[in-house]
């Protein structure tokens, strides 16, 4: 268990993204190394050939964290130009500990200042 997760994390380490988790009760922002990705429409949706980043507002992301660092819905995450919130959030266990931790997340809506 505890070496599985050692890869992982060296894994998430070496190849993932470096995001911002910002909690959604206390505020705290805390880096993290991660694996994000967009989640690609259902095949039944229209192959759109130009795709503006306007165009993936829609677009649900992936993220497979670290277990160290609890992801719960309402959270919200940074990475780059990207504002994400987190809808569904879950840790995967394995041989009864966390092995790591899946959300997934959309973009926030562009708040109205």
């Amino acid at each position: 268990g505890a070496g599985m997760r050692a890869r992982l994390e060296e894994l998430m380490g070496a190849y993932g993204q470096k995001v911002t988790l910002i909690s959604r009760k206390s505020g705290e922002e805390v880096g993290v190394m991660a694996f994000l990705q967009p989640v690609l429409k259902e095949r039944t949706a229209p192959p759109v050939t130009a795709t503006p980043l306007g165009a993936v507002s829609g677009r649900r992301w992936l993220y497979v964290g670290p277990a160290g660092r609890e992801i719960r819905p309402g959270d919200r995450l940074r990475f780059d130009a990207l504002r994400l919130v987190a809808q569904e959030a879950e840790a995967v266990y394995f041989r009864g500990e966390v092995l790591y931790r899946r959300a997934m997340l959309r973009q926030e809506k562009e708040a109205a200042e």
